[in-house]
């Protein structure tokens, strides 16, 4: 049976436990956020590369073994998508063993290497394709040989992804089939820019509805400052699915049964409410746009294989769109969907979001690393689904202090925090409100999350 069928098959039987609820004759169909964009800027685009950084003071060499000191690289570029640049950087072989090119466990590689160590990934700033030996290592040592105090340049080439933002590379030198060498703090950034000279990342076009029996009337309140408030309840769910034998606490929580869900839904409808996305809220935020009456936002974290199994065919069911949070890396691990099932997502009309690279707390990483976490979960999204990622949901809901730069860097719009509130104001585009549904309480565990 394929996995549409076992969607379907699912919602079927749900239906069928369900207590009967008095619904109005006429469903809504999803809303569906626009696909085009702001117009694109006619200027030339020009590439641009920094200053170099300089050596530091000499380090010690003769460390016993394989080590290395970073020594020097040439400057940041900042790009044109699509557009290449070489780059150049110099690691101090700072051990007391030479490095032979073409030796096995005796050649120096530059690894990728971050945000954190022992992430040892492909990156999608580059790959074989522009001359690197793997999708992993971005470059070989150039000479036969390095001995001990000598310098090896390396050098390798970058390529611009066709989004706008700031893209981090993480590097690590290594010794093939040996060992990690020091200095796994060294990070290259890449900037690219949009399609136009000095132009920023497009922006969505007017939230345009699939619904047009849905009637916009629900407008943001404006201050006298100019901020934009709206009430909108943005409901937080994770698993929607039968509980896993020995589940704990935190997992019974975390966790609403197919037959809870369904019947939250069908309140929802019975009730007036009418599903949005995150385009909806930024355009009325930001654009003083209408929202249909009494709006909510129905959000669904980390990208776990219920999200398309269960809650995509329960949606479908109900007229009413998602918002999936998803984690970029956990994509294609046991229990978490498929490349194909975040796509089947999009396709069914969805809101795909980002969750970030690894369900990290960006907060409490350095610029660089959330630099990474954003831009690159964003380009991958992107490319999985076809459609534009312009808001972050942050793991775990860990906000303090926000990561406006880094957020403003990688293009996005808004993001999505928890601990409750139903007031969304422009005041706060990187820290909107979001209310938990929690598990194992039934039809409460909403009306309780619509109240906060």
């Amino acid at each position: 049976m394929s996995r549409r069928a076992v969607r379907l098959h699912v919602a079927a039987i749900v239906t069928a436990l369900l207590v009967t609820w008095a619904l109005p004759a006429d469903a809504a169909s999803a809303l569906i956020p626009a696909s085009g964009a702001a117009p694109v800027q006619t200027s030339a685009c020009a590439d641009a590369v920094g200053p170099s950084l300089p050596p530091p003071s000499t380090p010690p060499t003769g460390l016993p073994g394989y080590h290395a000191a970073w020594y020097g690289q040439s400057g940041y570029p900042t790009l044109c998508p699509g557009h290449t640049a070489v780059a150049t950087i110099a690691f101090m072989n700072t051990g007391s063993l030479g490095w032979y090119a073409g030796v096995p466990g005796a050649t120096a590689y530059l690894g990728t290497w971050g945000p954190d160590p022992g992430q040892d990934r492909a990156s999608i700033l580059g790959g074989p394709t522009i001359g690197w030996p793997s999708g992993n290592r971005v470059a070989v040592q150039p000479a036969a040989y390095v001995g001990p105090g000598e310098i090896a340049w390396f050098q390798f080439t970058v390529k611009a992804p066709d989004l706008p933002g700031v893209y981090v590379l993480g590097l690590r030198p290594l010794i093939e089939g040996a060992q990690w060498m020091e200095d796994y703090g060294v990070f290259w950034t890449v900037t690219v820019k949009a399609a136009a000279d000095g132009g920023s990342a497009q922006q969505p076009a007017t939230p345009s509805s699939a619904t047009t029996s849905v009637a916009r009337t629900y407008y943001p309140s404006t201050a006298a400052d100019g901020t934009k408030s709206v009430r909108v309840n943005v409901l937080m769910y994770h698993h929607v699915e039968w509980l896993p034998p020995n589940a704990d606490a935190l997992r019974k929580d975390l966790t609403v049964s197919p037959t809870d869900f369904a019947a939250q839904l069908q309140y929802l409808k019975a009730n007036g409410y009418h599903a949005i996305t995150t385009v909806d809220l930024w355009w009325a935020l930001d654009q003083g746009g209408a929202l249909p009456a009494k709006p909510v936002l129905l959000s669904f974290d980390d990208g776990y294989a219920d999200a398309h199994d269960v809650v995509l065919p329960l949606l479908e069911q109900y007229g009413m769109v998602g918002t999936f949070a998803v984690t970029a890396n956990l994509v294609g691990r046991p229990d978490y969907m498929t490349i194909d099932e975040v796509r089947d997502l999009a396709d069914s009309g969805m809101d795909v979001e980002s969750h970030s690279t690894d369900h990290v707390a960006v907060n409490r990483l350095p610029y660089a690393s959330q630099v990474y976490q954003l831009c690159t979960s964003r380009q991958i999204l992107k490319q999985w689904t076809g459609k534009d990622v312009r808001t972050f949901i942050y793991p775990s809901g860990d906000h303090l202090p926000t990561p406006s730069a880094a957020l403003a860097a990688c293009g996005y719009l808004t993001a999505y925090r928890k601990d409750g509130g139903s007031t969304q104001s422009s005041a706060e585009m990187y820290g909107l409100r979001r209310a938990r549904v929690h598990g194992e309480q039934g039809l409460m565990a909403l009306l309780v999350a619509l109240q906060r």
